[in-house]
């Protein structure tokens, strides 16, 4: 076993080159490929290790790649094999990371993390914090159930009303009917951001009307266009009718790293923020943090007080991680981040951040230039659209680039009209890669009909 462990490890961190894998592969429709994903049956007797792991690895080898340069679909989450190193280490360690008594190592690993991201942020507060949770959705929904336990009364919640946009993630509605608050939902202008205006408009109905503001969700990264709502402007108005500021940063979150940190000016005076390390942090999934501007608000959410806990309370200098989120039981989560952080460094995550606008500008140009092919929305936050003019023409060219291993492209609705989508998170995307992606581009063009 130990040699299969050490054979296992080099094969990922020393040799694994994510461009000898398909880039995006689609669902596989054919019944002899999916036969490939169809692992045996649970045996009654066990079987050999060495057979098991071959097998288990060719059922994850038919996963879309990626960290493949040319996986542009959804958000990427092209995790670092230093990441992935850093999740092995805590998994071997097996800590319960819910309180500093059973696991000081992870704790303070983790309030390290959420130091630097608040500080990366600009949330100045002296008892900011945060907590690390799954993903985005969970960071969304902590943020609004501390909103919602710090602001009204369990009576209040039907009258309460949280303010998004028609752009606003699905997670922030669904974290809404979770904790039974309900949304007032606000178009957007033409660059699909939210509208300050309407936003104080629909706050002072609302108020009129009998209903309760609670609080306002501005979006720092856009998943269809990765737009950022004018946070300054969204923050003046929180603080005019004293409703909570919760940013979804899950992915833009990461601009603050980069030299384009002023287009999220405002986002340092949230109450909560979501942020994901497994999107443009290069974590291995599911990482994210719950980032507050008083982590005193967490805890009144969140502690649960049971009686056979008393003997392991953190006290109130550093609070224990159980009762600052839903989970009592959870895994060390910050160890791959830290690693990654200490190995990496901050200067070099910058580059890498700034390298993913950059190339995503330079498609923009190139891609415009080819006949047929329009900007629907410029490169933003390492996001493109653009389309054919055809919507059944998108999606053909989005097929055919998965289905000839050229690039994982998907296409996305904006304005009730499908256009193709393109999002350039990895670090390992070069402009050569740019270049050659709108060649193919071309060339597919040139094979699938025109279509009306």
């Amino acid at each position: 076993m130990p040699d299969l462990a050490t054979e296992f490890i080099g094969s990922i961190f020393n040799d694994y080159d994510p461009r000898e894998y398909a880039p995006g592969a689609d669902f596989l429709t054919r019944q002899e490929d999916r036969k490939k994903v169809s692992p045996a049956a649970i045996p009654a007797v066990g079987r050999p290790l060495t057979e098991a792991t071959k097998e288990l690895v060719d059922v994850l080898e038919h996963d879309s790649n990626l960290r493949h340069p040319r996986f542009f679909g959804f958000i990427p989450g092209p995790a670092q094999s230093v990441s992935w190193l850093g999740d092995v280490i805590a998994t071997a360690y097996n800590p319960h990371a819910s309180n500093w008594a059973q696991s000081p190592g992870a704790s303070a690993l983790e309030k390290q993390v959420l130091d630097w991201a608040c500080e990366a942020v600009g949330i100045s507060n002296p008892n900011r914090g945060g907590i690390l949770v799954s993903g985005g959705s969970m960071a969304n929904l902590t943020g609004l159930m501390a909103a919602r336990e710090s602001r009204i009364s369990l009576d209040d919640i039907p009258r309460a009303r949280v303010y998004t946009t028609e752009q606003t993630h699905s997670s922030v509605n669904k974290a809404l009917r979770i904790i039974g608050v309900r949304p007032r939902i606000l178009p957007v202008d033409e660059h699909f951001r939210m509208q300050p205006e309407l936003l104080r408009s629909a706050i002072e109905s609302d108020i009129a009307d009998g209903l309760l503001p609670l609080a306002v969700v501005g979006t720092c990264g856009t998943t269809n266009t990765g737009a950022i709502d004018p946070l300054d402007a969204i923050a003046d108005i929180c603080e005019e009718f004293n409703l909570w500021f919760h940013v979804d940063g899950a992915y833009g979150g990461s601009v603050v790293l980069s030299s384009h940190r002023d287009n999220a000016h405002g986002v340092e005076r949230c109450d909560s923020m979501a942020w994901d390390g497994h999107k443009w942090l290069y974590q291995t999934y599911g990482l994210a943090m719950l980032l507050v501007k008083d982590r005193a608000d967490l805890v009144r959410a969140f502690s649960a007080g049971g009686e056979y806990l008393q003997d392991v309370e953190g006290g109130s200098h550093n609070p224990d991680w159980w009762d600052m989120g839903p989970e009592l039981t959870r895994p060390a989560r910050a160890p791959r981040l830290w690693l990654t952080l200490q190995t990496v460094g901050t200067e070099r995550l910058t580059q890498m951040i700034d390298s993913s606008i950059a190339v995503a500008e330079l498609f923009e140009k190139e891609i415009a230039a080819v006949d047929g092919i329009s900007i629907v929305t410029p490169a933003c936050n390492a996001i493109v659209t653009f389309t054919t003019g055809s919507e059944k023409r998108n999606v053909q060219l989005a097929e055919y680039l998965r289905r000839h291993n050229i690039a994982g492209i998907w296409t996305t609705t904006l304005n009730d009209k499908n256009v193709l989508r393109l999002c350039t998170i990895s670090p390992d995307e070069t402009p050569e890669d740019m270049e050659a992606l709108v060649k193919d581009i071309r060339k597919a063009l040139e094979i699938i009909p025109t279509q009306s």
